[in-house]
């Protein structure tokens, strides 16, 4: 019962963003979005899976990137314009608890898109990438203080990036355990660069393990921080 009455208030709005030229889902994908909401209300309740979040004091005293707490990973992303080659590029980079490398992913986007577009797809390739490699407590951290708080609060807007925080929203429900916090963009320069590194991709790249010479200066930097 609980189930039906979210599809069918998603199905209420989904129809009056139709009538009104918002945004509009297939019904499959409401269908996943319903579930994503309920999960999280229930999940609100539970000692199994939990989602917490940074205080705004605590992550603006912070003048440095930080590793994440033991057994978590940090996955820190984020996005990149190319207005000469009409392209954006999305940067990704997960370290362990520890501050070791251990995934890196850029990717080149067709078409110039708002920044906070691009930091929005980003923060789902972020996801995508964590659930790839099988890790289930996890950290996503970014420089964009909407996408952050869209994703902190679990809640978006009609945007085309609020779509996207949809999306990223649902795959984290997968995490046994998920955190959100902003960082100052001068302190995520690992993932910028890889971000700017789509600029010479025709599609994507991922590297596992060792990360590539364009990276290391950024990550000593971390390091010694």
């Amino acid at each position: 019962m609980e189930l039906a009455g979210v599809i069918l208030w998603n199905l209420w709005n989904n129809r009056n963003g139709a009538t009104f030229d918002g945004p509009y889902r297939d019904p499959l994908s409401l269908v996943s979005l319903s579930i994503a909401f309920l999960n999280q209300f229930h999940e609100a309740n539970s000692k199994d899976k939990c989602h917490t979040l940074a205080s705004p004091q605590s992550r603006l005293s912070i003048g440095h990137w930080t590793r994440p707490k033991a057994g978590f990973v940090k996955a820190n992303f984020d996005g990149a314009v190319f207005l000469e080659d009409k392209s954006s590029g999305v940067g990704v980079i997960i370290r362990d608890d520890k501050g070791s490398f251990i995934a890196g992913l850029s990717k080149k986007i067709l078409g110039i898109l708002e920044p906070n577009v691009v930091e929005s797809y980003a923060a789902k390739h972020a996801t995508q990438l964590l659930q790839s490699l099988g890790f289930d407590k996890i950290v996503l951290e970014g420089d964009s203080q909407k996408v952050i708080k869209m994703l902190e609060c679990l809640e978006s807007d009609d945007s085309s990036c609020g779509l996207l925080i949809d999306d990223t929203i649902v795959l984290c429900q997968d995490f046994m355990c998920w955190e959100v916090s902003w960082i100052p963009r001068s302190f995520n320069v690992p993932a910028h660069n890889f971000a700017k590194y789509g600029i010479n991709l025709a599609d994507s790249c991922i590297w596992r393990d060792s990360p590539p010479s364009f990276i290391c200066p950024a990550l000593v930097a971390d390091s010694i921080s």
